[in-house]
């Protein structure tokens, strides 16, 4: 089953929106991926934003004690 071409529209017009350049991120696959994964295009766009800004997860993060 293929990705119909409104979503597609969608995922064209979400990156617009966000400016992000369809040359880096193709919306044919922001479309697949974000449907295969069952999220939102922002849920996506954030969670790879995050994984490419290196943010770290809250397990990952140290805590600091006061003196």
């Amino acid at each position: 089953m293929g990705i119909k071409a409104e979503e597609i529209r969608q995922a064209k017009k979400f990156l617009e929106n966000k400016k992000i350049s369809i040359k880096k991120v193709k919306p044919l696959l922001l479309a697949k991926v974000s449907s295969d994964l069952k999220v939102s295009f922002s849920q996506l766009t954030d969670t790879i934003k995050k994984v490419l800004n290196g943010t770290p997860a809250t397990s990952d993060q140290t805590k600091t004690k006061r003196s």
